[in-house]
This record gives structure tokens, sequence and C-alpha cells, in this order.
């Protein structure tokens, strides 16, 4: 696995680290997190955290970009390395204040329909899951390609998507954020018992989704 979806957002717009002391890296569990925190191109925040585990039979990185300048929903992958099976899940939450033409995502979803679906446990945050998000377990190769194909039509969507005002566009992300602190997931839940859910909170709410 490797940075390659942060090079892509590289090539359309500038990355401005953020200091997320003291958090760059974290462990307990028997896991390793890493993580980087950016401000990309003055209208997303864009976080990318990897995770190993099982001396590193298990391996996960996560992106996520929150756009909050743009009208565009929020967009995430995470993809999972462990025990030799390898899977995809890319989310699209429903945060825009308008709705999207989200056809040139779809196009990739349909174009890897072949792949095997992973499926999905029912979740609190269902409602806000858009129909490009998908599900997948296959080849490394495929599922880094499919990352990349989902990842270069969300990034080519920004030029002409409607500027927004920063509050009223945050307000909107919060929805799906806070509810992700108040109903937990998996990974609020680890982070929470790793380094506490005070600590959790300001690290998903600051850096992971910039909504803070």
């Amino acid at each position: 696995m490797n940075t390659s979806s942060l090079d892509l957002f590289s090539q359309k717009g500038a990355l401005v680290a953020k200091d997320v002391t003291p958090w760059q890296t974290f462990s307990g569990k028997g896991m390793k997190f890493h993580l980087q925190s950016y401000d990309w191109n003055g209208c997303a925040c864009l976080s990318y955290l990897t995770m190993r585990a099982f001396l590193g039979v298990m391996k996960m990185e996560t992106l996520i970009c929150t756009p909050y300048a743009k009208d565009l929903p929020l967009y995430s992958y995470d993809l999972i390395s462990a025990f030799g099976k390898r899977i995809l899940i890319e989310e699209v939450y429903d945060t825009q204040l308008n709705p999207v033409d989200l056809s040139a995502m779809q196009a990739v979803k349909d174009t890897y329909r072949d792949l095997k679906d992973k499926p999905l446990k029912p979740a609190w945050y269902d409602n806000l899951r858009l129909p490009p998000s998908t599900a997948k377990v296959g080849a490394a190769s495929r599922l880094s390609a499919l990352v990349s194909e989902m990842t270069s039509a969300y990034i080519d969507m920004f030029p002409t998507a409607s500027n927004v005002d920063s509050a009223a566009k945050t307000a909107r992300n919060r929805i799906y954020v806070e509810g992700l602190i108040s109903n937990g997931g998996p990974a609020f839940d680890t982070i929470s018992k790793m380094l506490g859910v005070e600590a959790a909170k300001t690290l998903f709410r600051r850096y992971i989704f910039g909504t803070e």
C-alpha cells in the first residue's frame, strides 16, 4: 500500500500539512497507527491514516476528504489487507448543501461490477451513503486501480463545483461527524479505547474531518 491517492490530490492542488502532535503515531492493542492531516487547496480537509497489526499481517490505509468550501460530498476509502484477503470500502456521504452530479463516480463503480461485493452490516449512516459507494473484495491490483479511478473522478469535480459558505458547509459536515462520535463506528471505537474518548473526539473533529 502506498500514498498514491495523496499524490493524486497534490497534483491538483496544494497540500498544507497540519501539526497533528501528539498523534502522528499512536499504538495499542497490537495496532500501530500513523496519521497525516492536510488542508487541500484551501477548500477541504484531507486526512490519511495507516494501521499495521499482527506484525504486518494486517494493514489498512484510510483516506478521507471533507470539503468545506466546495459543495461536494465527503469521500473516504478503507483499503484493507488481512491474512491474505484484500478488501476495499469506498464511501461517498451526502454532506453537500445541494444535489451534485456523481455520474462520473458511478461510472467508475460500474466498471468494476465484476469484483465480488463485500457485505456490510447495517449502520446508522446508511441513509447518508450515496450510490457511488461500494465495498469489494479482490486482487490488490484491481482494488488499487478502483481506488485511483474513483479518487480521480472525485477530484475532477472540484474545479466546477459550487463555492459555498464554509460555516454552512461545515455545519452540514458535522451531521455525519457528530453522528459518528455519538453512534460509534469501528475506527472511532478502536481509537477511543486507545486514546480515551475526549482525545478521540478532538482527533476526529480537528484532524481527520476538520470540522473543529
